[in-house]
């Protein structure tokens, strides 16, 4: 899952579609953020070791609203990967509860985004 929408997830795959579902429905301990995709994120790569504060860090959703409001959605500054390789802020949810119900309702499976609170 993603914070907010990804236009460059919507071009992995041909007739792909979104659901946006409010933070509010989740339980926020079930949750850890990663500015960027996880696997970049604690990768050992070069890009690790350019300095950036957010890397190789899991964030809780308080943590994560603060990244945010510092440095902006990856999406809105970095969307075609020119400055790096984060692209959107990565949600894991570790709990199938809220999920697994917008799963059910419309019968998806991929791309799901986690919406965040207007006024965190």
């Amino acid at each position: 899952m993603t914070v907010e929408h990804s236009p460059w997830l919507m071009t992995w795959y041909e007739n792909i579609d979104f659901i946006k579902i409010p933070i509010e429905e989740f339980d926020l301990k079930t949750i850890s953020f990663t500015y960027g995709d996880s696997h970049p994120v604690f990768s050992l790569r070069k890009h690790k070791m350019d300095g950036r504060e957010y890397r190789n860090k899991l964030y809780t959703y308080d943590e994560i609203t603060e990244v945010i409001k510092k440095y902006g959605l990856p999406q809105d500054w970095n969307g075609d990967g020119a400055h790096g390789p984060e692209r959107y802020v990565e949600a894991c949810v570790w709990s199938d509860e809220t999920v697994g119900k917008y799963i059910k309702q419309y019968n998806v499976h991929t791309c799901l985004y986690a919406a965040r609170k207007e006024n965190p």
